[in-house]
């Protein structure tokens, strides 16, 4: 294939462009186009570990004129930009907002302990340093904060106000555990389909809203109570009020709805009912532009990938990696249905077979325990079985072939049609171009987040610096099963024994390649997801209630976090199995691509999320 270089370097240049502008209007939406003053800060904890966090001040916001002040904290698998959406709109409507990365996450040092988080009443995971700190500053009214946290943040939420009683006005929690009767002015914003067992199960569920006295209790309320109606009095701190948001647990924070009950809650707990000069009307908000934005950026580094693959394949020292594909091999139009169904369905069964032990206290923790990463833990173990189970089948497969002639060469793995055998020259150029490509990636992301404070995602933490050498550490670590997956998986059987064929232009063997690999990969995991949640979008029923009870007791786990991150994983891969497919077009062997999405994968996984102890 003949590369045009020039072209190569228009398209870069301007996807370049095109990523800057989107960075730029992102940062400007997060600042409120110049009216909000954002900066990250850090603080020591009493144990020496430092708490990241994002400070949103509003320029009105001075010693003269002190304003209120909001904590928000994220979730378990989440970091401080996950809660993007309530501080951008709280900042702009006139409080001060601080939004810490708990220990553990994001850029925060320390790990989460675990047994004390459930055991110690003031362990909040750094977020009461934090908190501290933000009392402190002059332009903050200390006696007017609110606390807002989302599952694992709710839930550390509602300890913070025995930690300051003077000076926390307000609680907000986000679709996580009910409370106690004595907390200030309390609003609960319920996700109508939590995945999680303990949230639903103490929540209420129907309406009218009678048919839980524990939910009740815990808010100081007598049933019946409604939902969407205000209850007791914000001056003596009994306000009371539970807000039903129709969608899941994990996209919560990104509704319109939710962001609007909480942006008014702090106007009445905090200000008395009075919205100020920065004051504006909760439903017009602007959040969403900054995760479109940043989407943008997030696809657009992605897309950067193919100029600049070709402009380095062009050169004379990377040219010998762009092999032609193997042409000898495709596989039947009826062996290739019936290879990638059955590779579907492995996927699919062993879902939510292998992740369970990614849990919390699971196998993978106690046989490796430098394996901090929970979740991190699941997806490895998937990642692994899946590759040893299509491993022994191709093994069975390839066997048979053989004697038809097929060999490792028409599979994508070896080099030379006669000689059939390594080129380990070749081999190592093409280790080095993928390091280069992922450099290229991470250093290109890096310099918006350390310029204009700028992170590559969408509702998600995904390009970002890795924020110690344990978190590079990790990366290397989780890379080995996730390299393998995509050796195996997405190289020898995707495009070697389940080889598809050309279309008449090289556009349509890409997409129609791609449609196919997407069939074959995700649709397992597809098929989970509709098997959780059409019963509940459609016909209210769900994980854990009446209906599949059986299902919750076989696969406890399975009925909260692993089919919540089914809404990170299955766009994410759809998205990377395109580039997938094109490394191995562009290459014919299966190393670039198993390298280069086996990097990125792991590289999402391990930047921000959480550590234990």
């Amino acid at each position: 294939m003949k590369i045009d270089a020039r072209k190569n370097l228009i398209f870069l240049i301007i996807m370049v462009v095109v990523i800057a502008f989107s960075a730029i209007m992102a940062d400007q939406i997060e600042s409120g186009f110049g009216k909000v003053e954002v900066s990250i800060v850090e603080i020591e904890d009493p144990d020496g570990n430092i708490v990241v966090a994002k400070l949103f001040r509003p320029k009105e916001a001075t010693a003269s004129n002190p304003l209120p002040a909001v904590v928000n904290m994220h979730g378990y698998q989440n970091d401080k930009d996950v809660q993007g959406p309530f501080s951008i709109e709280l900042a702009r409507r006139g409080f001060v907002v601080l939004a810490p990365d708990a220990l553990g996450h994001g850029d925060s040092g320390g790990g989460l302990n675990l047994g004390g988080w459930f055991a110690d009443p003031t362990y909040v995971m750094g977020n009461e340093t934090a908190l501290a700190w933000l009392i402190e500053q002059p332009f903050v009214d200390a006696e007017y904060i609110g606390v807002t946290g989302h599952s694992m943040g709710g839930m550390n939420a509602v300890k913070l106000p025995a930690l300051f009683p003077e000076n926390v006005k307000a609680v907000v929690q986000q679709a996580s555990s009910p409370g106690w009767p004595e907390l200030p002015n309390l609003l609960m914003l319920q996700a109508r389909y939590d995945e999680f067992l303990g949230f639903r199960e103490n929540q209420l569920r129907v309406e009218p809203l009678d048919q839980s006295e524990t939910r009740a209790a815990a808010f100081g309320l007598t049933p019946p109570v409604e939902w969407d109606t205000t209850y007791g009095s914000f001056e003596d701190g009994t306000a009371r009020r539970m807000a039903l948001i129709n969608m899941d647990h994990h996209l919560l924070p990104l509704q319109n709805k939710s962001v609007a009950e909480l942006l008014d809650w702090m106007r009445l707990a905090l200000k008395g009912g009075e919205g100020g000069s920065m004051w504006i009307e909760p439903t017009k908000q602007i959040f969403m532009w900054k995760e479109i934005f940043g989407f943008i950026t997030l696809l657009g580094t992605l897309v950067t990938l193919l100029p600049v693959t070709n402009l380095l394949l062009s050169t004379k020292f990377f040219a010998p990696v762009a092999q032609p594909i193997p042409g000898r091999y495709v596989a039947s139009k009826k062996d290739w249905w019936k290879l990638a169904t059955i590779n579907m369905l492995i996927g699919g069964i062993l879902y939510p077979l292998t992740t369970q032990y990614g849990g919390i206290g699971g196998p993978i923790e106690t046989w490796f325990p430098w394996a901090k990463m929970e979740m991190a833990n699941g997806v490895a173990a998937f990642f692994f079985a899946n590759a040893v189970v299509a491993f022994v089948l191709f093994i069975f497969w390839f066997r048979d072939k053989k004697k038809e002639g097929v060999t490792l060469y028409d599979m994508g793995v070896t080099y030379g049609e006669e000689e059939n055998k390594m080129d380990w020259g070749i081999l190592g150029k093409t280790v080095l171009l993928a390091f280069i490509l992922f450099m290229w990636m991470y250093l290109f992301a890096g310099l918006f987040q350390i310029t204009i404070g700028q992170e590559f995602r969408f509702a998600w933490p995904y390009m970002r610096l890795f924020s110690s050498g344990l978190r590079v550490k990790f990366f290397f670590i989780y890379l080995i099963p996730a390299l393998l997956f995509f050796l195996v998986n997405g190289g020898l059987f995707l495009f070697g024994q389940a080889r598809m064929k050309e279309y008449e232009t090289p556009a349509k063997t890409q997409w129609m390649w791609w449609l196919k690999v997407v069939y074959a990969m995700v649709t397992g995991l597809f098929l989970w997801w509709c098997f959780q949640y059409l019963p509940w979008f459609l016909g209210g029923a769900g994980p854990g209630t009446e209906t599949i009870t059986f299902f919750r007791m076989s696969l406890a786990q399975f009925t909260s976090m692993w089919p919540l991150m089914l809404f990170v994983y299955i766009p994410e891969f759809i998205i990377l199995f395109w580039f997938h497919t094109w490394f191995f077009r562009r290459t014919g062997k299966i190393y670039l691509g198993a390298l280069m999405i086996a990097s990125i994968a792991t590289w999402f996984m391990t930047a921000g999320t959480i550590w234990l102890m």
